[in-house]
């Protein structure tokens, strides 16, 4: 999978409890660059931080980005600070 382009999304976090890869979460030491690049092996397009010192998720798997996108508009701002979502395009 490439992309052309990442966008973050502050206080927002969408699919809850539909994380396509790992469950549980990724470790909170992960970083944003391992990040994108085991969402890039996994075709995974969303990415959420769960809080300044929260677990990593990986969502969105093989979803359509339209999609993802109505489902980040009708979630932006009903998150806690520090929670974000970031969609690969």
């Amino acid at each position: 999978m490439t992309f052309n382009k990442i966008t973050k999304y502050d206080n927002c976090d969408i699919l809850k409890n539909k994380n396509d890869i790992e469950y549980y979460g990724y470790n909170k030491n992960k970083t944003y660059g391992e990040m994108i690049d085991l969402a890039l092996i996994n075709n995974c397009k969303i990415i959420i931080k769960n809080g300044y010192n929260g677990k990593w998720y990986l969502k969105g798997k093989n979803k359509e980005i339209d999609f993802l996108k109505i489902k980040i508009n009708e979630n932006i701002g009903n998150s806690r600070d520090g929670v974000c979502c970031y969609l690969i395009e």
